[in-house]
């Protein structure tokens, strides 16, 4: 029976990949680059660090991830704090897990100072009782410890929850903590193939009493 369910923040509670996007695109275009689809992909759902990796080893740029992490950060910080936007079906499920008495946690790969903006802003300071931060883990998503260390933090094993996730690092990492993990791709992620995922909706409206008793 499942008795947590873990969201992913970025591009599954909140709509901010096209955020992250603006960003990236400022960053590349400064030096002459395009940021691809196919990078951004490649990126979703890891540390920051490795995400920038990806992104300065992919278009060949001389500056150090340090470097354009910083620049990066400061230019989605400033988009961020002019408001964020609830993917469609959030508040409707945070209510009925309420209902269900389903413990509730974060596990995202952002910094907690994003995490805090963001549930702030959406008036989830007092929802969840388990928070965790990419900045709590030695190994980022696809690896399980983000998940397992949420799991530690609820008291539960890790088959007792249910991970929601957009991006196909945070399947992998939910299946490789053995947990239960549904995919709700974003417009960044639609069509791709999620190995080993045991459900796939449409958004998180579909996401209801009689799925999660299934499950």
């Amino acid at each position: 029976m499942i008795k947590a369910v873990i969201f992913d923040m970025d591009g599954l509670m909140v709509d901010t990949e096209p955020l992250y996007s603006k960003a990236m695109n400022q960053v590349a275009q400064k030096r002459g680059k395009c940021f691809t689809l196919e990078i951004k992909q490649k990126m979703m759902g890891r540390l920051a660090i490795e995400s920038l990796t990806i992104f300065k080893e992919t278009l060949g740029l001389t500056e150090s991830v340090q470097e354009l992490l910083e620049e990066r950060e400061g230019i989605y910080g400033n988009l961020l704090r002019q408001g964020v936007t609830p993917m469609p079906g959030l508040f409707e499920l945070i209510e009925l897990l309420n209902k269900m008495g389903i413990h509730k946690a974060i596990a995202s790969s952002s910094k907690k100072q994003w995490i805090d903006l963001i549930i702030d802003k959406l008036g989830f300071r007092n929802e969840f009782e388990v928070i965790v931060s990419g900045q709590e883990v030695e190994r980022g998503k696809p690896n399980p410890d983000i998940y397992l260390l949420a799991a530690q933090k609820l008291n539960l094993d890790a088959a007792e929850c249910l991970v929601l996730e957009d991006a196909i690092s945070g399947v992998q990492a939910a299946k490789a903590a053995k947990m239960k993990c549904i995919a709700v791709p974003n417009q960044f992620t639609q069509g791709l193939d999620f190995p080993q995922v045991d459900l796939i909706v449409n958004s998180l409206k579909e996401i209801d009493e009689e799925l999660l008793n299934k499950l």
